[in-house]
Parts: structure tokens; sequence; C-alpha cells
């Protein structure tokens, strides 16, 4: 059987080498004329115009597509219309029109505009928000200008509506979002990619995307931000090194640096960064634990530290020679070895101690394929490894006492196979087709060795192989202000013995009356697939009285989305959301009733739902304050009727704000401060009531030495009150659990930028008349 798995995870593999090497010899003529229109925008002396409007209007003024240029200054919209009008806008210029029915225009000049006429001063707001072919798309660097924000992932937590929650990003009007890298998954997760942006600086990031219906060739479903990195097409070296100083009760240090080649056809770029860091949680926990009709007060106190070294590292390179396609592979590591976490447990019903040695290493693999004509063909490969060694002493109450070692681990390698074809017709309908391959392989094991008493334990070694195929077909076409997108997705499942078919729809309309006015309509499916160690059925101990337990069996979440945005002004912005989530399935803790244990389980509940508002309003008074307000109303429904032994049905009214304020406090020098705070009324979870919660921010930021050196510090979670209460009052179920403390940081950043170096052009010498 392992030969056959080998065979299957080759072929993929040779097919994407042999179209690689056969597709570099396309010549330029294969391109189809017609589909793109591209060209470059620079100013008088040169340099390149980025965030410039670029408006295609067909010869009757009709509106067809808009986008902006990058900061290369270069731009491409797809459209088979010929003859057609542009139309290219920026604050700082002199309005660009022309009428052509070429597919490249070249270098584009614009003229600065004379805005100061008799001490009369015209002043301009750059959009918050443009509209890119169905996407919202964010200048990360200028919506974060002047902000505190040193790394890529927190930029994107300052996009309008998204936030993070519980270390995982969040979009209001979404049940999830995917973050995906230059418009490609990762078979890393969310965890690993989000430690990946943390030592990407903000000013290797393009732009993000925010897509409530992602189209189906990103291969996610569902919301999804694209962040684009930057792609420079002159021969330049540029750099950025960084440290930070945290304190969150103990200290953390890290250092690194990002480096990047360019060239007309080549680029590569290193990133490196290496954190020494010891981590400190803490929270309480009452128990009223009803077992064989007499009730135990239990009330615990745990501390948990993890301390060790980190390392991370992205080497990637691309070439692309015009118009002949673009190759480019990347290599993403990562490792935490010799991890030390320790554990202890004091409280009325027992006294536990844990320690735990681990060693978790990552390795990433992507291979990417863009041709000339509208073919795309990737691979991504990852292989984690994470063994641990870990004992655990329980001294209880009674005098009785338990002490076990556990070895355990889990290695997991991914196998992600894409191919993408989208093709123009002159009729302006667009169509795209697609398809991928992904397979994955886990072990996980643990293995017991009892020390003292009969604690209940039970070896485990699972292996599983989850086979995930998925065809779709998908079209799209502009009528004047109108675009139109939809698309269907067959996919087969297999994980085990559980076998599965499913269809995804997807489909999103756009109108754009003016350009004040923009309104989309979002509809997407997807499912939810748990983690590998939840399907497993083994048990792990928190302490003497904790333990989270596997559930196997345990199917995927499927969700049903859809959402109407409105933007007014490329800036405010108003959605309605609604979401359902079929056999949902989350972690909620049970205090069991055939013994003192509080158990820690995923069960699939019948459903979550949840429906509401989101507004994003931004304002500004004067040249010194900018600041942004977000707001979210919304109804919560949760049901399962196979809890344990009870059902809940349970539903409330949950309000959101947050309210993001920047002072620029300076000019020259240049120094702002932030003040942001956060509020949540109380919500529901499962049988839990999450208590309301608030949270403030402070930072301020010193830029200098011409914007290349920054320094920042700031303070998260000023009052440490952003982690939640929860309790529980249900048939029977009574617990208390406080928020866990010690969570205000405090982090010192410092950050230079150097390079820019440009090569000179040279005169070449005239060779015309030379030779035979």
């Amino acid at each position: 059987m392992k030969s056959n798995h080998l065979q299957y995870l080759l072929i993929p593999v040779a097919i994407f080498l042999a179209y690689v090497a056969t597709a570099q010899t396309a010549s330029p003529s294969d391109t189809p004329s017609g589909s793109v229109i591209r060209g470059r925008i620079l100013d008088t002396s040169e340099a390149p115009v980025a965030g410039a409007a670029v408006i295609l209007f067909d010869r009757d003024s009709v509106y067809l597509d808009a986008v902006a240029s990058g900061a290369d200054g270069r731009f491409e919209i797809r459209s088979a219309v010929r003859p057609y009008r542009l139309q290219i806008q920026h604050l700082a210029y002199e309005l660009y029109c022309i009428e052509s029915d070429l597919s490249d225009l070249g270098d584009i000049r614009l003229t600065e505009a004379n805005t100061a006429v008799d001490a009369v001063v015209v002043k301009g707001e750059r959009p918050v928000v443009q509209v890119e072919q169905g996407r919202l798309s964010y200048d990360l660097g200028r919506l974060t200008e002047g902000q505190a924000v040193n790394n890529a992932y927190e930029a994107l937590t300052r996009l309008p509506g998204v936030a993070e929650q519980e270390g995982a990003l969040t979009l209001a009007g979404a049940s999830s979002v995917t973050v995906i890298l230059n418009g490609r998954p990762s078979t890393m997760t969310a965890e690993q990619l989000a430690t990946l942006l943390r030592s990407t600086p903000v000013d290797r990031v393009e732009k993000a995307e925010v897509m409530f219906s992602a189209p189906p060739q990103y291969h996610v479903r569902g919301a999804a931000i694209n962040v684009v990195l930057r792609r420079s097409h002159e021969t330049a070296f540029s750099g950025e090194v960084h440290a930070n100083y945290s304190n969150r009760w103990y200290d953390t240090y890290d250092a690194g640096g990002n480096f990047v080649l360019t060239s007309p056809k080549w680029s590569a770029d290193v990133t490196y960064s290496a954190a020494r860091s010891k981590e400190l949680s803490s929270f309480d926990l009452r128990s009223l634990h009803t077992f064989e009709e007499q009730q135990y007060d239990i009330r615990q106190d745990e501390w948990m530290t993890s301390e060790g070294w980190s390392h991370q590292l992205r080497a990637a390179v691309e070439y692309a020679p015009k118009q002949r396609g673009r190759v480019s592979a990347a290599y993403t590591a990562s490792f935490s070895p010799n991890t030390d976490g320790q554990s202890h447990s004091t409280g009325s019903y027992v006294e536990s101690l844990s320690k735990k040695l681990s060693d978790r290493t990552l390795h990433n693999l992507a291979l990417r394929y863009t041709s000339a004509f509208g073919l795309d063909l990737g691979l991504d490969y990852t292989h984690y490894d994470n063994p641990e060694q870990s004992r655990l002493e329980n001294s209880y109450a009674d005098g009785s006492a338990t002490a076990f070692d556990v070895g355990s681990g889990q290695r997991i390698d991914r196998l992600n196979v894409t191919a993408d074809e989208r093709h123009t017709f002159d009729s302006g309908w667009e169509l795209t087709a697609g398809g991928a391959f992904a397979f994955a392989r886990s072990h996980d094991w643990q293995h017991y060795t009892v020390l003292e008493g009969s604690p209940a334990t039970s070896d485990t070694d699972a292996r599983l192989d989850e086979y995930t195929g998925n065809l779709y077909a998908g079209f799209g076409r502009q009528f004047g202000k109108v675009g139109l997108t939809a698309s269907l997705a067959g996919e087969y499942y297999r994980l085990g013995d559980y076998e599965n078919w499913s269809l995804y729809p997807q489909a999103s309309l756009n109108w754009m009356p003016s350009e004040r006015h923009i309104v989309q309509l979002n509809f997407s499916s997807d499912k939810e697939y748990p983690a590998y160690w939840e399907m497993q059925g083994a048990v792990s101990y928190i302490d003497g009285y904790s333990e989270i337990h596997g559930t196997t069996g345990l199917r995927p979440s499927r969700s049903y989305e859809a959402q109407a945005v409105y933007i007014y002004r490329q800036k405010y912005i108003f959605v309605l959301f609604w979401n359902e989530r079929p056999d949902y399935f989350m972690q909620a803790a049970w205090q069991s009733s055939d013994r003192l244990a509080l158990i820690y389980q995923s069960l699939n509940w019948n459903f979550n739902r949840q429906w509401g508002v989101n507004a994003v309003i931004p304002f500004r008074i004067g040249k010194w304050l900018d600041s942004r307000l977000t707001l979210t109303g919304m109804r919560m429904r949760q049901k399962c009727d196979p809890f344990h032994d009870m059902s809940f049905d349970r539903s409330k009214w949950v309000g959101i704000g947050r309210l993001v304020n920047t002072f620029h406090l300076s000019r020259k020098p240049a120094i702002d401060l932030e003040v942001n705070g956060f509020f949540q009324s109380g919500a529901i979870q499962g049988t839990f009531d999450i208590e309301p919660l608030g949270s403030a921010d402070a930072a301020v930021k010193w830029t200098f030495d011409k914007g290349r050196a920054t320094l920042s510090v700031r303070c998260n979670d000023l009052f440490d009150s952003g982690m939640p209460s929860t309790k529980v009052r249900y048939r029977g179920q009574w617990l208390d659990m406080g928020a866990q403390r010690y969570m205000r940081t405090a982090t010192v950043h410092f950050s230079y930028r150097f390079g820019g170096y440009k090569a000179k052009k040279h005169k070449e010498v005239d060779t015309s008349r030379f030779g035979h």
C-alpha cells in the first residue's frame, strides 16, 4: 500500500515539472490578443506612480472595471472590449484620458496637478478601499501610515472589519476568514501562516484584497484575505532589520531581517527571525460537580509557562520574463527546538505538576507556474513534526496519588496540487475552470508509562490518510455598471472509511452606479474539517481533574453564507450578513456524570447560526486625528441535541464596538500616538455564558532618518481585561472559569530600512553597423 501512495504522489509532481519545462519555450505569440490591457504609470521624473485609479469604459462611456496601479506603477485589466476608453486619476496629478484598442499601452506619464492658486489649497482624501474586479483592495502601507504596526500580520488587523480574536483573524460579517499569500492557498495551518506574516515587514506587502466570496481559482471558499507581496521590475536591492523586546510578566526578545534583490526578470527575497521567549498564562476554575447525588466544591488555580527558542525562515525566487509567464518557488521553515513547558495546578481537589519538553519543526515548499495564456499550476508540500515528552504528577486531597510519563507526538505530510485556466472571449464573457488534488497523512501517538497509582491511561497509535479531489467551473461578465461571477465546485473527500461527495455554489454580484456608490451581493458555501488530533479517540490530561478527549467519527461542518455590502465614497462600509453552519463543532467543557472529571471535547452540534449588521465608519479631525469606528450587532443561535446526556438550544443578541485612533502629534519629527478601544457585550458558546469584556491599547511611534528608521512602544490590554470570564448554569452543570490573567503586553520595536539601490542606465555603444 505504501508504494501505491508514493506513486500517487509522484504522478502530479512529474506532470507539474514536465509542464513547466515545456511551457517556458512558449512564445509571446501564444498570448491571445485583447484579453489584458496593461501599462505602467510614471511621473515626469520617470518615477512610478502607485495608487493611481485606472478606470475602464467602453466607447459609450459605460463603466466596465477599475484597478489601482501597484508600487512599480504597473496595472493590468482583463477585458476583451476594443476599442476602449481609459481614465487615470490621482490626487497629485492631472486627469489623464486615452482612447485605444491596444493591449500594451507601455509607459504613461502623468503631469503634476497645480493645486495651489492664490493661497487657496485644494485638499483631497485618499479612498480607504478600492474595488478591483469584485475584490475590496487596500494599500496596507498607506492604511497603517503613522500607526504603530510592526509587521504584516499586525497590519491585517487594521483592515476595516478585521480583528484578532483568541489568536485568529476574524472578518465582521463572515463566520471565518482564510488568509492566502499571492493568490494561492497553502498547506500550512492558519497559525503557521500567521507566524510567517509576523516576520514579514509591512513594506513587503503591496496590497491586501478582502473577498467575502472568494472565486474558485483561489481554492478557498467563503471569505478570504489575499496578501500580495511586492514585485519590482527594476534592478534594485533593499532590506529591513528589526529587533523587539516584549514583556508579558516575562521577557521576550526577537530579531530578524528581510532582504530583497530584484531585476527586470528575476526577484529573490529572504526573511529570517529568531526569538527567545517565556510566556505565562493563568486562570482559575470553580466547579460544583454533582456525582452520585453528592455535590463537590472543586476549586483549582492553574499557572502555565512555556520557554524556548523559535526560528522562522522564508526564501523565495521568481523568474518572470516579459510576456513569457512566471515561475516561482518559495521555501518556508520554522523550528522550535527543546521548548520547555510547565503547568502547576493547586486547589481543593488535587495538586498537579506537569512538565513537557517538545521539539516542533515545519518545512513547506511551494511551486507555481503562471503562463502568458491564462494557465496557472501550483504545487504545495508541507512536512510537520512535533514529538513531545511529558510527566504528570497528581496528589489528591484524599491522600491518593498518580504519576505517569507520556511519549506523544504528531507527524503530518500534506501535498496539494492545483491547475486553473481562465479565458476571456471577445464578447466579454470570462470562463474559469480548474481543479485540485490534496493528500494528507497524519500519524498521532501517545504511549504511557505508569509511575505511581492506577491512572486510567490508554496507549494510542493512529494513522489517517486523507484524500480530497475538487473540480470547478465558473463564469463572469460585466454588463455595463454591473458585474456578475458564479461558479460550482464538486468535491470528493475520503478520510479512512468515511467518504463524502459535496457541491459548493458561489456567486457574487457587483453594482457600481457611480464612484460614490458600490453594492455587492455575495453567496458562498464551504466545509470545515476538524484538526487531525480531534478525530482521534485519544485522551490527554491537563491536570488531575481536567481532561481533553478526542472524538472518533467527528464530522466536518458545512457552512452557507450571504452578505450584502454597501460602500459609500469608497470608505464607509456597511454589511448585512447571515451564516448557517450545520454540524458545527466546537470544543466545550462538560462535568462528567460517571466520575469526578471535567472533560473538554469537540462534538457536532445541530447548527450555529448568526445574522446581523456591521458598519465601518472612518473620520478625520483636521490634520491631527484619524479614527475608525467599527460596530457590529448580531443574533446568535446555537443548538445541539446530542450534547452528552443533555441538549441545548440557546440564542442571544451580541454587540461589538472597536475604535482605532491615531493622533499625529508632530510632523517634524514624525511622532504619532495610537489609542484603541474594544468592547463586546455578553455572548454564548454552547452551555457557556461569556461575560462582557473590553480592552484598551496604546502606542507611540517615532519615524526618523528620512523615514528609514522606526522606533515604537506599545502596550496591549492596558487594564488586563481583554480575556473573558465564563460560567455555566445549565441543567445541573455549574462552572466558573476566570479570565486568563497577566495578558498585558509591553513591546519596544526598532526597525531600519536600507537599500533602494537601483542599477543606473548606461548609454549603450552603437554596434548597429558592425558585423557581416
